[in-house]
């Protein structure tokens, strides 16, 4: 059951997989950070710099101190008494939280996505299910309110929404190769508008169109994505997305001479 959540929103989550708030911007940084360690001992130094990315105050010690007590609490509140002391520990060299396989959303994401990868051509309805429910772990966006903490959080935040949009487009290649053609192209729209440049995805967006007999409208979009790419960034679109719109044109003239073929038999 997951107890932590990072993909949006910090929060904890009791046995009835209700939210517990962790008031306090720095209460949930150095909850973000402690849960991004993975039962790891975080040394004191970097839970400050975290904590005061400025610099810290005078008697930064104590303040930290006083923010691990009142975590601690806020685990009470939330798991029942005494799971603060045993779930967050102390050493001489800083703080661990002790996390159970599963209770963490970005872990269970992690080990659905990489699972799905693995088993994608031996199974493929499978790992479509298991990138559908990867997807639904997400809340928003990633540490979304202490992202910007330090340098280290925000690493962590990069990195988990990169492997979201790899889970995303691997997501639509899989119901892309089962024919879902239709459905396909509704999310991609949605997701090019988002995310437009990632061109993965305006190359399954132009296959998906190429499959539908929409072919003038994947070159259109392929003449847009080129241009914006010449007059942005000085670059030509990438060779694969280059061989997705000539598949698509190829298809469609064999196509046509197919239909000549067979109207002059």
């Amino acid at each position: 059951m997951i107890r932590f959540r990072v993909l949006g929103r910090v929060r904890m989550y009791d046995d009835d997989n209700r939210p517990t708030e962790v008031p306090g911007l720095q209460r949930r940084t150095v909850l973000a950070v402690l849960l991004l360690s993975s039962g790891q001992v975080v040394p004191r130094e970097q839970l400050v710099e975290q904590l005061w990315p400025d610099g810290p105050p005078r008697g930064e010690t104590n303040a930290l101190q006083a923010h691990i007590a009142r975590l601690r609490r806020d685990m009470d509140r939330c798991f029942g008494a005494g799971n603060g002391a045993c779930r967050l520990s102390t050493s001489d060299l800083g703080y661990a939280l002790r996390l159970e396989q599963g209770e963490l959303d970005l872990e269970v994401f992690e080990t659905l996505r990489l699972t799905a990868r693995q088993i994608a051509e031996a199974d493929p309805s499978a790992a479509t299910d298991m990138l559908q429910q990867a997807i639904e772990l997400w809340r928003g966006p990633a540490l979304a309110e202490v992202r910007q903490r330090g340098e280290r959080l925000y690493a962590a935040a990069v990195q988990a929404e990169e492997h979201y949009v790899l889970a995303l487009e691997e997501f639509v290649e899989l119901n892309l190769e089962r024919g879902h053609y239709d459905w396909v192209i509704g999310r991609l729209k949605a997701l090019t508008a988002q995310y437009p440049y990632r061109e993965r995805l305006f190359e399954q967006l132009i296959i998906a169109l190429g499959r539908t007999g929409r072919r003038a409208e994947a070159a259109a979009l392929f003449r847009r994505i080129r241009s914006e790419m010449v007059n942005e960034f000085g670059l030509e679109p990438s060779a694969e997305l280059n061989r997705a719109v000539q598949f698509v044109l190829e298809d469609g003239a064999d196509e046509s001479g197919r239909r000549s073929e067979r109207g002059t038999r």
